[in-house]
Order: structure tokens, then sequence, then C-alpha cells
């Protein structure tokens, strides 16, 4: 993943890089594996000794992202620490284009909002 740091014309600077989604293949499937055993727990009274509760599906579920498919090729994403924008394709050579053309591909952005 390319990134970027570079100053508008204003002097603020932006984080750029690319996004690019790993698509599943249809019928594949992503599993969680334990690398290692876990180390075996005193028994505690309080203790759930139930199976998980959560269903296989829903774990599955979490693992995934729906993407408008608008956002399946990838996206660019400009940052500072007050906005964060993005567009879509990405631009071909952006990594190497100036900081001016870059900008201007920056202005076109959409803003998007910032987690957390």
């Amino acid at each position: 993943m390319p990134h970027r740091v570079y100053r508008d014309a204003d002097g603020v600077e932006w984080q750029v890089w690319n996004v690019v989604p790993h698509v599943l293949q249809e019928g594949s499937e992503r599993r969680l594996k334990i690398r290692r055993a876990p180390e075996p727990q005193p028994h505690d009274p309080d203790r759930r000794e139930l199976e998980e509760r959560r269903a296989a599906s829903d774990r599955r579920a979490r693992l995934r992202m729906n993407l408008s498919p608008s956002l399946l090729g990838g996206w660019l994403v400009f940052e500072t620490e007050t906005e964060k924008r993005r567009i879509t394709p990405i631009p071909e050579g952006w990594d190497a284009m100036p900081d001016d053309e870059l900008d201007r591909i920056r202005q076109q952005a959409s803003p998007v909002p910032r987690r957390g």
C-alpha cells in the first residue's frame, strides 16, 4: 500500500494512501484459527462452561464488509487531523504525481466521516 505526505497551497499536511479491498471468491471462507493451544485454566465455578453462544454464521458476518460496487476496485484516501476524503477509482500514478496535481484530485474527493 503506497503512502504519501504532501502540503496543499494553504500549508495543510495531507496523508494519502490507497485502499484495495480483498474480495473473497464465491464459495471461499475465512476462518479464525487459534495458532496455539490455550493454557489450561484452573476451574472457576463462576465461569460458564457452555458452548460458544454465538452462531458460526454470526462470526463470519463480522469478518466481511458490505461494499458498494463503486468501492470494489479500491479508493484513494486523503486525511488530515481534522478531515478525511475519499475518491474512487484510484487515479493511476497518484503515488508519483506532482503535489499540485494530487491536490486537485483531493479537491474532487468526497468527505467521509472519521472513525472514533
